[in-house]
C-alpha cells in the first residue's frame, strides 16, 4: 500500500514539474502562476504546495536535475584545455535549450534559498569535475592547488557565460573561454598553445 501511495505521490510531483517547465518555457516565468501550473497538471492548488513550497522550487528542481544529467556523462578526454572547455561550455550550451528557465533561475536565485543551495551544490560538483581533470593532467610543480585552480576556472566559465547572455553574444562564449583558459593555464606553464 505504501509503495503505491509513494508512486502516486511521485507521479503527481512529476506532473506538476512537467506542466511548470512547459508553461514557463512557453509563456515566461513571471507570466505563469501557480494556478496556471495546477490547472495544466490537473490538480488542486494546495497539492502544488505539498510538493513545491514555492514556484522557485520548480526552478531549483529543474537546475539540479539538469546539471546532474549533464555530469552523469564521462569526463571529457583529450588535451587539458579542450577537456576543460568541453566541460564548462557544455553546461553553458544548455542555456540555448532552456532560455526562459535559465533567465528565471538567474533572476530568482538571490531571492530563493532553495535555488542558492542547489547552485552551491552544483557548483561544487562541477568544480570537482574540473579538479579531477586538472589532477589527471600532471600540472607543473609551480601550479596552484588543483582545487583552487578548479574554483577559478569555474568562476571564469560562469562569468564568461553570464557576459555572453547579457550581451547576447552566446556564439562568442567558447572562443572567449578558450582565450581565458589559455591565458590562465599559460601563466602557470600548463598550456603551450
Amino acid at each position: 500500500m505504501a509503495g503505491r501511495r509513494e508512486e502516486k505521490k511521485q507521479a503527481v510531483r512529476q506532473a506538476i514539474y512537467d506542466a511548470a517547465l512547459r508553461l514557463i518555457e512557453r509563456d515566461g516565468y513571471d507570466t505563469v502562476s501557480v494556478t496556471d501550473i495546477t490547472r495544466a497538471a490537473g490538480i488542486a492548488k494546495g497539492t502544488f504546495f505539498n510538493h513545491f513550497p514555492t514556484k522557485a522550487d520548480i526552478l531549483a528542481a529543474w537546475y539540479d536535475a539538469l546539471i546532474a544529467d549533464y555530469l552523469a556523462a564521462q569526463l571529457p578526454q583529450g588535451e587539458l584545455i579542450d577537456s576543460l572547455l568541453e566541460l564548462t561550455m557544455g553546461i553553458g550550451r544548455l542555456t540555448r535549450q532552456y532560455p526562459e528557465m535559465w533567465r528565471a533561475k538567474n533572476i530568482e536565485a538571490p531571492r530563493s534559498q532553495s535555488l542558492r543551495v542547489v547552485e552551491q551544490d552544483t557548483d561544487r560538483q562541477v568544480a570537482d569535475r574540473i579538479e579531477a581533470l586538472l589532477r589527471s593532467a600532471n600540472l607543473p610543480a609551480q601550479a596552484p592547488d588543483p582545487r583552487h585552480l578548479a574554483d577559478l576556472i569555474l568562476a571564469l566559465a560562469t562569468g564568461t557565460w553570464r557576459e555572453a547572455m547579457v550581451t547576447d553574444q552566446l556564439d562568442d562564449a567558447p572562443d572567449r573561454m578558450r582565450q581565458r583558459l589559455q591565458t590562465l593555464l599559460g601563466t602557470i606553464g600548463a598550456c603551450h598553445s
